[in-house]
């Protein structure tokens, strides 16, 4: 094999990684503050909290025919391991504040 061809076949490989790494590197990073966070943009959310102790995420809505809606967001934006360790609960306290 001649030098060229070795050098060409090395400038290859190094596009195919690189084309590899970018296309599977994730868009943002995850993180379930993110996607609880992105409820507030989609919905009216008055509150939301993941227990730190207590493994709970609740989001607070103005309007309790949001509930499924909000709930089925959640359910499908975060990972499974979240999934699997947090409770979700979606309520509504009609815009009270306490």
């Amino acid at each position: 094999m001649s030098v060229k061809s070795k050098f060409g076949i090395l400038i290859l490989a190094c596009v195919v990684v690189v084309s590899a790494l970018f296309w599977y590197s994730p868009k943002e990073p995850y993180s379930t503050e993110v996607v609880v966070n992105s409820v507030l943009d989609k919905y009216e959310v008055q509150s939301t909290q993941i227990g730190v102790t207590d493994p709970v995420i609740w989001i607070d809505v103005y309007d309790k025919n949001d509930i499924p809606n909000v709930e089925k967001y959640i359910k499908d934006n975060l990972s499974k391991n979240d999934l699997e360790h947090y409770k979700v609960k979606v309520f509504s306290n009609k815009g009270r504040t306490y």
